[in-house]
Formats: C-alpha cells, structure tokens, sequence
C-alpha cells in the first residue's frame, strides 16, 4: 500500500514523497489538477418474481391476456356483490340486535372481500352491542387497525361520534383503576419482598453452614479412615465410622437446606411477576383491557 506525505505546498503544487511497491522513497509533484473521479451510474431494476400465473401468462396470447383479465375481473366484481348482501344482512341483524348472527354474516364477508371497511365497522358495532356493552373489547380491538386502515374517513367518523364518549368514560375509569391497583400490587410486592429476602439469606447461612460442616466430617472420617490399622484398640474405625455416619445425616440435612434455599430464591424472583398473585393477574388483566380501549378510540380518531 502506498504511504505518502506532504512535505511543501507552493501555490498550485504539491510535492509529496511517495513510497513505492520496492519500498522506495520518490517525489511525487502535483500541479494543482484535481483529479477526475469517475461517476459511475447504478442502474437499479427490480426482476418481477416470476408465478406460475405469469409463467401461464407468457404463453398467452393478447386475446387469451385480455379474456383473462376479464375473467378475473368479473371474479372479483361477483365477490364483491356476495360480500355486499352478507353486509347488509349483517347490518340488518345489528339492526334487531342480533349480533351474534351479524358476525357470522360478516366473517362470510371478510372471506369474499377482506378488504372492505363496512366489515369491520360492523364488526366492531357487533362486539360492542352498539357501544353500550365493552364486555367483548379485546376481540373488538383486533379489528380496529383493519378498521384504521380499510374504513373511510367518513364513516370512521360516525363511529367516533357514536362511540367517544363511552370509550373516553370507560379509559378514564381504567386508567384510575389501573393505576390504583399498580399502587397497591407494588406496595405488596414490597412488602413481601423484604421478607422473602430474610427468608433467602436465613436458608443460605443454613446451607452454607452444613456445607462447611459435611467438608468437616467428611475429612475427619477420611482421616481416621487412613490410620485406622495404627494401633490395636480399634478406636480409630468407631471414630472413622461415627464420622461417617454423621456426615451422611448432614448430608441429608443439606440437601433438605439445598431445596428450602432453592425455595426462597423462587420466591423471591416469582414476587417480581405480576403473574404470580391473584391482584397481579388482575392488573394485567385490567391494563389489556385499557390498551383495548385506547387502541379502538385511536383507530376511529385515526390516529
């Protein structure tokens, strides 16, 4: 690679020592010329995946393209009139508040034009018993981004006029609820916390204190086990054997320890879930039910 450095600048020159492939130093002299970049033009084209329609379609002629396209586009146009009928059988039975026929009606029609916005206002009206009963508003909500995306502004507006103020009452009393519970479940994981935290660091001295004591026994009893033919007496196999015998209840015992310390630190990780006490569940619950909310009141905003 080429190293170089400027050594003098002389109105429009420029000398430079240039290190060469041999790795020798020559004087390099630039009149003042900048040099000309190269511009070189991408040229970006998108290569259409080909289908097996298009691959039908290569062999087509104009006429047999054309008929086609016709065919299709007829297709098309019977979908919609079927999906139009299952839509105004739907809004008829919301009508006589019978909502739970409407939806089948309107899951009919999704299947024939996904894409029309009716459907969803429908829908969203069926699960909410015209805005008078949110009893349903997580399956309500799972249609309000089709309803934001497919529904026309106008009609996106009706449904606001209709449904804002319970869906403003309804986020307002969440919301306070929601956050009294928050207060409430975090007191109470406070306060259990410290007590877990006692319990956990009880059952580790524990642990910790029969572990030292099995290493104990276990070296006496492998001590005595060593020089136990050193005298006659036989003193040293009932000591090797009494040692054993005790390191395997506090074998036992630590194990007993092992799994109460195993207990505490469970609970002292479970008290950090919300999914681990009934006011927890609760809570998650009461704040699914605020994100339903916001997101149906957000989608008729249009926001």
């Amino acid at each position: 690679m080429a190293e170089e450095r400027l050594i003098d600048a002389d109105k429009d020159k420029k000398y430079r020592i240039k290190i060469n492939a041999d790795g020798e130093e020559e004087l390099v002299v630039d009149e003042g010329v900048e040099p000309v970049e190269e511009v070189v033009q991408e040229v970006l084209f998108e290569v259409e995946e080909i289908s097996e329609d298009n691959e039908e379609e290569a062999v087509m002629t104009p006429e047999q393209l054309a008929a086609k396209r016709e065919r299709e586009e007829r297709e098309r146009a019977e979908r919609r009139a079927k999906a139009e009928e299952h839509l105004k059988k739907a809004s008829g039975e919301c009508a006589l508040y019978r909502y739970s026929t409407a939806l089948e009606e309107l899951e009919a029609a999704e299947e024939l034009d996904a894409e029309n916005g009716e459907i969803y206002a429908l829908r969203l009206t069926a699960y909410t018993r015209a805005f008078t009963d949110y009893s349903q508003i997580i399956p309500a909500a799972e249609c309000a981004e089709d309803i934001k995306r497919y529904a026309s502004e106008e009609r996106k507006k009706e449904l606001c006029e209709k449904a804002a103020p319970s869906l403003e009452q309804n986020i307002a009393q969440l919301r306070a609820q929601v956050s009294s519970m928050n207060e409430e479940n975090e007191r109470k994981k406070a306060e259990r916390a410290v007590k877990f935290k006692d319990d956990r660091k009880i059952a580790l001295i524990v642990f910790a204190s029969l572990a030292v004591l099995l290493v104990g026994l276990v070296a006496l009893s492998s001590y005595f086990a060593t020089i136990i033919y050193t005298v006659s007496t036989g003193k040293y196999l009932i000591l090797t054997c009494v040692f054993g015998g005790l390191s395997l209840v506090a074998l036992l015992a630590l194990a007993f320890a092992a799994r109460y310390l195993n207990i505490t630190c469970r609970r002292v990780k479970l008290n950090k879930r919300n999914t681990a006490t009934q006011l927890g569940r609760d809570l998650l619950k009461e704040q699914e039910k605020l994100k339903a909310f916001i997101a149906v009141y957000s989608a008729l905003k249009g926001e």
